[in-house]
């Protein structure tokens, strides 16, 4: 399947929320966009669902950030490539609703995905952006000031048909 026009979901959970629905568009020709189609759908047998998001970043800031895509550990450890993400064509940005690749340096975590929920100027910028939030990014945000960050479930995820 060609990501070019793929959007998939998230559904997010936790404890004293509804949660919600995250609906990312993939970039096209990035290896990262097709991993992440495949770990939503869990068509090579593992999958972002019952995955925890495990870390925030700069919570609170301009940049923040949630990280989530260990299927192995499910604490942030693991999380292995299953397809060579190097390569492709990425962008480089840090605004609100980019989703990226945030383990780029070693395969024992190029799973692992990073949404940005706050735009950010200067500094560092991640340069593997590999698809954008559409809709739900405040439930994003909610997830992200959630007191524990580690209870947030991606409970389900998979492809949008309806596009």
């Amino acid at each position: 399947m060609d990501p070019s026009s793929t959007t998939v979901h998230l559904d997010l959970a936790w404890e004293g929320s509804t949660g919600g629905r995250v609906h990312i568009r993939l970039s096209p020709n990035t290896p990262a966009a097709e991993q992440f189609r495949l770990l939503c759908t869990g068509q090579t047998g593992v999958s972002y669902r019952n995955t925890k998001l495990h870390d925030v970043r700069c919570k609170g800031e301009p940049g923040e950030w949630v990280v989530g895509g260990d299927y192995e550990g499910k604490g942030g450890q693991g999380g292995a490539g299953i397809i060579d993400i190097s390569g492709g064509q990425y962008r480089a940005s840090r605004t609100a609703g980019d989703v990226w690749w945030w383990e780029w340096s070693g395969a024992a975590r190029a799973a692992q995905f990073a949404i940005t929920t706050r735009d950010y100027e200067g500094g560092w910028v991640p340069d593997a952006v590999f698809g954008e939030v559409v809709s739900g990014l405040e439930v994003v945000r909610a997830a992200a000031n959630h007191s524990d960050i580690t209870q947030v479930t991606v409970v389900d995820c998979g492809i949008v048909l309806n596009q």
